[in-house]
């Protein structure tokens, strides 16, 4: 038996042949009545010709108002597709079926798709970034050569020392009488006479120019904080500005993910509004049809009784 194979269209010639004659029936007799051999079972005939041969049944794809038609009954019924076929005119339970399933691997996939949690943001992305940042910043701000006023009119020159655990550096500790040797920093003292044109004024060097000797360390307090407030505050400021990209990255991928689920769920909702709305549509023509019927079946039975009344008058 071809069971699998594809019917060919003289196959179907004649199922419909033997139909318009015989009728949807016994199918078992095709080829003997036909008087043609036909390798098909009585099963395989019925369900070509209920299927796909019957005058009635719609070919190609279901229309919007179908599916949403569809989807209201098989929520209302279940999987019960004969009953649901008996509503849809045109298609077939199995026709139907084939559909839903299709349908349902699509919306499952797609609230999968929906559903699926936002990629955790890699570590180190934006170590490049920071450490670009941060040697732009320092070439853009290099820090200043550190000077400070004496006693007869010269300035203290260094060039500037890796940042001391203490606010005085330990060559600056022997104005209190102690004698500390300078580890580090190379120091060059330059005396000048009072003729010397002063070199430009620096606002936090000008407290140190007006006290002169008498308080040496209110320059010294103003160069070291003026130094070290600079980096820590630009340190600060790219800590923040990586930790508000991360959070912005963060903040779109979270609401993308909202965006397509409330898009899924709006076009559900106008599905099934459009579903309802079909719904209570054939319901009115059906309440309309019936009410027709019974108009006219009370016409015919007042009809029916004017013609008996006449009758009785004449005879």
């Amino acid at each position: 038996m071809k069971e699998r194979q594809r019917w060919r269209a003289e196959e179907d010639a004649l199922l419909r042949a033997y139909v318009k004659q015989y009728g949807p029936r016994e199918w078992n007799l095709v080829s003997q009545r036909m008087n043609t051999p036909l390798d098909r079972d009585a099963k395989s005939c019925l369900e070509r010709w209920k299927n796909y041969l019957k005058p009635g049944i719609k070919k190609g794809s279901l229309t919007e108002e179908e599916q949403r038609l569809v989807i209201r009954l098989q929520a209302k019924h279940g999987n019960k597709w004969k009953k649901i076929a008996a509503e849809v005119p045109g298609r077939t339970a199995k026709r139907l079926g084939k559909w839903w399933e299709v349908f349902k691997e699509k919306q499952q996939r797609e609230q999968k798709e929906n559903n699926k949690a936002p990629e955790p943001i890699e570590e180190g992305k934006y170590d490049s970034i920071l450490e670009t940042f941060a040697e732009k910043l320092v070439k853009e701000h290099p820090n200043p050569p550190f000077l400070m006023a004496t006693s007869n009119g010269g300035f203290l020159h260094s060039d500037p020392p890796a940042p001391p655990p203490t606010m005085l550096p330990p060559w600056m500790a022997s104005s209190n009488g102690t004698t500390v040797r300078p580890s580090s920093p190379s120091v060059t003292l330059t005396l000048s006479p009072s003729t010397v044109t002063p070199p430009p004024s620096i606002p936090w060097l000008q407290p140190a120019d007006r006290g002169g000797a008498e308080n040496p360390s209110l320059a010294l307090g103003s160069l070291s904080s003026h130094g070290s407030g600079s980096t820590g505050g630009d340190n600060h400021m790219v800590a923040d500005l990586v930790e508000c990209c991360r959070e912005l990255e963060e903040g779109h991928r979270a609401w993308v993910a909202h965006k397509k689920e409330a898009a899924w769920r709006l076009k559900r909702v106008e599905l099934q509004l459009e579903s309802e709305k079909a719904c209570r549509r054939r319901d009115k023509m059906e309440e309309i049809e019936s009410k027709i019927r019974a108009l006219r079946e009370e016409q015919k039975v007042t009809l029916e009784r004017i013609e008996a009344e006449y009758r009785e008058q004449l005879a």
